[in-house]
């Protein structure tokens, strides 16, 4: 009897300092990984979105490492490169915007809407309120926001070069292995192997739904207004654009959050041609690309809700930086589909 519950004792010991050993090790193995986490998800990400395609590269190659690398390029070329080049062109586009424009106390003064008779015409109350509005401030605020935030992107740019290194290499191996890495976690969870390929399965789908049914879209309505500020003469295109990507996705409004305030510069600014061309543009092709364009990218694909889309997005740049604009709908697609999941009755069904 002694022996019995000496080899008790044993055992119980021997397993309390296997987990403070693992909890140890894990700990220190998080910290290795820590710095690298939102790369190797950005990576993740990206290797399910090109997945489909990988595979019939795949098929045609015949070799799975000269089908990653071949993605890979695609990935450099298609991506990364035009990213930066706009990264680049709109920061330019910033600081031309406070050196030509609203350091330019005559230009912040040509729109005094204080002076309109629309304003004037406003009860004497409203008018006095809007008298203590100082509209270049605010311009000259807001450009200088973009103007530091756009240079605290490259303010580190040995860390960037790095770290898209590691993005690539991860998303390297995690499509030549992504079969083996996914074994790997089914035999890890706890759970049947059955729901936890419904999981893994459901979230690969929502989160190719996510990007394809939303922020393609409002990727192809952001080019398409950038052409047209462009070629309508309003400064800082580019910046403007990026701010139609997100406004995409705000309910009834859209895209005219963005164009519309565009066409207003271009009206108070003299060039009423111009401004009359932008709007016919924004309302013929960008405000219709919702319309036409989605079936054909989007499809039977997963399509969520525009308000947590827009915040998913918005709080991803917050939490992540301009990486959080994919992230951010990334994590809500996983959190979703494992909420649906949970209200399906799949902890019922585990227990079985």
């Amino acid at each position: 009897m002694p022996k019995i519950e000496t080899t008790f004792d044993h055992q119980h010991i021997a397993k309390w300092f296997f987990l403070m050993l693992f909890a140890g090790v894990s700990i220190l193995f998080w910290k290795v990984l820590e710095p690298f986490i939102i790369v190797l998800l950005t990576a993740g990400i990206v290797a399910i979105l090109v997945t489909p395609l990988e595979r019939h590269v795949r098929h045609w190659t015949g070799h799975p490492k000269i089908s990653a690398f071949i993605m890979i390029l695609l990935v450099l070329s298609a991506v990364v490169i035009p990213l930066t080049t706009l990264i680049l062109v709109a920061a330019d586009q910033a600081v031309e915007i406070v050196q030509d424009t609203l350091a330019n106390p005559v230009w912040v003064q040509a729109f005094d809407f204080r002076s309109l008779p629309l304003v004037n015409a406003l009860p004497s109350i409203l008018v006095s309120q809007i008298a203590l509005i100082d509209l270049g401030e605010i311009l000259r605020n807001i450009a200088l926001w973009i103007v530091h935030n756009i240079g605290t992107i490259f303010a580190s740019s040995a860390d960037i070069v790095f770290k898209t290194f590691i993005f690539f290499v991860s998303l390297y191996f995690f499509l030549v292995d992504r079969d083996k890495i996914k074994a790997e976690l089914i035999a890890l969870s706890p759970l049947r192997v059955a729901i936890d390929k419904s999981i893994t399965d459901r979230l690969v789908a929502t989160v190719r739904g996510v990007v394809f049914g939303s922020l393609i879209v409002a990727i192809v309505q952001g080019i398409v207004a950038g052409i047209g500020l462009t070629l309508f003469g309003v400064p800082g295109a580019l910046i403007w654009a990026g701010l139609v990507v997100i406004a995409a996705q705000v309910p009834m409004l859209g895209t005219s959050m963005i164009m519309i305030p565009a066409v207003i510069y271009l009206f108070l600014s003299g060039h009423v041609p111009q401004a009359i061309g932008l709007l016919v543009w924004s309302m013929c092709v960008v405000g219709l690309i919702d319309n036409f364009i989605q079936p054909f990218i989007v499809g039977s694909r997963t399509r969520m809700h525009a308000l947590l889309i827009l915040l998913s997005m918005l709080g991803g740049l917050n939490a992540f930086g301009p990486i959080g604009f994919i992230l951010g709908p990334a994590i809500l697609a996983g959190f979703l589909v494992l909420l649906e999941l949970y209200k399906s009755g799949i902890l019922e069904r585990a227990k079985v």
